[in-house]
């Protein structure tokens, strides 16, 4: 498996208690764990995150996590043009002249 390509969670899901990033158009991008909490009225699979926790039907898209390159965000799998395959090598046309982006580090995962 490719360590830095997004996969729909429509078609496959982390491992339980795995280290991923995951996306949504709705809350952004976020660096957590993959949990499945049973429950009776819930969803079970779970990310979670310092800044909370959402169900699966909360996020489209998850990665993940290599601690090895913990330096390089990756782009969002919505970037660029859509059924377009995203790689870590952007090529950028003449318009393109400023990419800007912001981001939160809130602590490391160990």
């Amino acid at each position: 498996m490719n360590k830095r390509a997004w996969h729909s969670i429509k078609e496959q899901k982390p491992q339980e208690g795995q280290k991923v990033y995951y996306f949504s158009k709705n809350i952004g991008m976020f660096r957590g764990e993959f949990h499945i909490i049973e429950s009776s009225y819930a969803n079970p699979n779970k990310f979670s995150s310092n800044h909370g926790v959402v169900d699966s039907d909360d996020v489209s898209h998850w990665m993940p996590y290599d601690h090895g390159i913990k330096d390089i965000i990756p782009l969002p799998p919505d970037y660029g043009i859509h059924h377009q395959e995203i790689s870590d090598e952007l090529e950028l046309t003449d318009k393109q002249k400023h990419f800007e982006f912001t981001y939160e580090i809130a602590g490391d995962i160990i």
